[in-house]
């Protein structure tokens, strides 16, 4: 039983002592086609409430733009976590989201045969937390592996120093996170010598929920501003030096699917931060800066004014503006889902 499942066995064990009239049962994996984990049924009586599930190991990972579509027009969205605080429990409650921790925190609001039923525990607290193993494929230098073997889910034959070159990343880095997704199931061999990249979509999801923890903060060089009355509304006849500093976020998703308006700008570089700021009349601005520069970690050099779309996917979701996170869903089924699903790529 892999720890998703283990975490979904405690949710339902908690359900069970917080409501104990009620008969619970499990429905994992859910129904082709959704992209939360399970069901959770709630027999009470003659009615019958199932609640759309999405567990996630730890709630500092959780990318709350993706989380929203994860659980998007579904019956009774629920979070199951490791622990909601109360920052994150009002915010959940904001947008309808039910959720249950492993410590004993609950908000259930459902309807029970056309009358209104609330459930709300808060306030309790988690033991001291001891991490456990590294994962390496999701270490800061582990996701560059995983990001690689996303956008180029067909070659997970090449050698590790291929990897390692395109990646960028040590040998024994490649080396250990593809033993590590193998451990997890999401690296199989199908024949000998053959390997296939499995599991796409939660492998996406856990990456996500990575990057935004561990290897994106550790990327920003920093915020910037423009010059007094100057406008980045052009931002697409900008003097970037392509592909060594190319676009992110906003203006990318503006470029990809003509649907988005940009409010903030990112970028990433391999320049010296000091050349990309002469080039663009950029001005540090720590606080309230609307220019995000990033450092570019992977070192192979894509063509285009923009970085992959599976990282603009990642760039809208994490950013906290709800307008993104329906481009991002745009985005998703545009360019990211046929990397996942091996289907053909759409156009806009």
């Amino acid at each position: 039983m892999d720890s998703e499942q283990i975490l979904i066995q405690q949710g339902i064990e908690r359900l069970v002592g917080l409501v104990p009239d009620a008969c619970v049962s499990v429905e994992s994996p859910a129904p082709k086609g959704k992209r939360y984990d399970a069901i959770i049924q709630l027999a009470f009586g003659n009615a019958n409430i199932k609640l759309a599930l999405e567990a996630k190991l730890s709630a500092r990972r959780i990318v709350f733009g993706q989380l929203l579509n994860q659980l998007a027009d579904s019956e009774n969205p629920t979070l199951l976590t490791d622990y909601v605080g109360a920052e994150l429990g009002e915010k959940l409650r904001q947008h309808a989201i039910n959720y249950i921790d492993t410590v004993g925190n609950v908000y259930l609001k459902l309807t029970i045969n056309e009358l209104p039923f609330l459930l709300w525990i808060d306030g309790r607290k988690p033991d001291r937390r001891v991490d456990g193993k590294a994962d390496h494929a999701f270490t800061k230098a582990g996701l560059r592996v995983t990001y690689w073997l996303l956008i180029n889910p067909n070659r997970a034959n090449e050698t590790i120093r291929v990897i390692a070159q395109e990646a960028g990343g040590s040998l024994e880095t490649v080396h250990r996170a593809k033993a590590s997704l193998q451990d997890r199931g999401f690296l199989m061999e199908v024949r000998r010598g053959e390997w296939k990249l499995m599991n796409r979509k939660l492998l996406l999801d856990k990456w996500l929920e990575a990057y935004a923890a561990r290897l994106q903060p550790s990327l920003l060089r920093g915020r910037y501003r423009l010059l007094k009355n100057e406008t980045l509304a052009d931002w697409n006849l900008q003097p970037l030096e392509t592909p060594l500093t190319q676009w992110g976020g906003e203006p990318a998703a503006d470029s990809l699917t003509n649907f988005l308006r940009p409010a903030t700008w990112t970028l990433y570089t391999r320049q010296p931060t000091q050349v990309v700021a002469r080039q663009l009349r950029l001005l540090p601005d720590a606080e309230n800066g609307l220019v995000y520069l990033y450092e570019k970690f992977w070192p192979h050099d894509d063509d285009g004014l923009c970085v992959h779309p599976l990282l603009v996917y990642a760039d809208l979701l994490i950013s906290q503006d709800p307008r993104n996170h329906e481009v991002a869903q745009r985005l998703y089924h545009t360019y990211v889902q046929h990397l996942l699903d091996g289907t053909p790529a759409t156009t806009v």
